[in-house]
């Protein structure tokens, strides 16, 4: 009789979802990512305008290999063949970026996350920081947005190089009353740190803080405010942190640390070894204002210990602290009540 076969975050790909409307810098901003990445990433995207042809290492039809080994497949349907395709691969990629249509259904676009061989880390959702500007006296242009945003784990705000000052505020104010818990990042030229966007590297760069975790550690300071609009982008106040522990750690304690990080750490991954269950290893997912923990396989012939990636922004504006209400949106999957 074989064994049944264990499906847990380890073995599934991750999946982000690119949303915005039309015009919003989407298709840059999956060009950028697929340029600067580390990771041997692969886009469903709707036509070639979201490559740099000048990356671009080979071509089979709709298919281009590009020459850091991350792949751009174009589709002119919604995605879930090509998506399909890419998961039963004998070599997956390690992420997996699908820009949508406009038109689609946020909730919709969600679904995907479920699909076989795929777990949704999160839904990147595209403003236009001159449109968001304007919905500043229009209540029905911020209940559409509003709706466009409801699943977004991050919002990016591009085109701040195009606003002035009052405009900024106009659009966090906009921000703080539709998404008041959604992180967001500014930016110009859809250029963003792709380590917010999809993680951390599994590899710590020479920059990337290295630490013991403990309940304690906190990446930043944490001092509490709202989602922030600046006129300056985001992309050099990116860092990184790689925490490490030998040794079990306490589930209790390890889920007050993950309810505490600051709203400024905008994405984390990894592995954690738990004192009550050590025989099996624990997946840490946190993008946005959302973390889980997940049950997975046996360690098996790995050493248990808990290996963690964070990817936050530090720098001249103030980090936050996660408010009550957004610790409450916290999810702390298959662990028992």
């Amino acid at each position: 009789m074989s064994s049944p076969i264990v499906s847990d975050q380890h073995s599934r790909i991750p999946l982000t979802i690119i949303a915005g409307a039309p015009g919003v810098g989407k298709s840059s901003l999956v060009r950028h990512l697929l340029a600067q990445t580390t990771e041997q990433i692969a886009a469903v995207v709707a036509d070639a305008s979201a490559v740099d042809l000048s990356l671009v290492a080979q071509r089979d039809g709709p298919r281009l290999l590009l020459k850091n080994g991350s792949v751009c497949v174009m589709s002119d349907d919604d995605g879930s063949a090509i998506l399909a395709a890419l998961s039963e691969q004998s070599q997956p990629p390690d992420h997996v970026v699908f820009e949508s249509s406009a038109s689609t259904n946020p909730r919709r676009l969600t679904g995907y996350g479920y699909m076989p061989g795929y777990y949704l880390d999160g839904m990147i959702t595209v403003v236009d920081a001159t449109s968001l500007a304007a919905h500043v006296n229009d209540l029905d242009g911020q209940d559409r947005l509003r709706e466009q945003l409801v699943f977004a784990a991050l919002i990016v705000v591009n085109k701040i190089d195009l606003i002035d000052d009052a405009a900024a505020e106009a659009a966090q104010r906009i921000l703080s009353r539709v998404a008041p818990m959604t992180p967001v990042v500014s930016c110009q030229y859809a250029q963003v740190a792709p380590s917010l966007l999809l993680g951390a590297p599994k590899h710590a760069d020479s920059r990337a803080v290295v630490a013991e975790w403990s309940m304690e550690y906190m990446p930043v300071r944490r001092q509490r405010t709202g989602p922030r609009v600046s006129r300056a982008p985001d992309a050099e106040r990116c860092r990184s942190w790689c925490l490490i522990k030998d040794v079990p750690i306490d589930r209790q304690e390890f889920r007050i640390w993950a309810q505490r990080l600051p709203s400024t750490v905008l994405s984390g991954r990894g592995v954690v070894h738990l004192r009550d269950d050590p025989y099996h290893q624990h997946f840490f997912h946190l993008m946005g204002p959302r973390w889980r923990l997940e049950r997975g396989r046996p360690w098996g012939r790995e050493s248990p210990s808990t290996r963690l990636r964070l990817a936050g922004l530090i720098g001249k504006r103030r980090p936050s602290t996660r408010t009550v209400s957004e610790e409450a949106e916290a999810q702390w999957v298959g662990e028992p009540t």
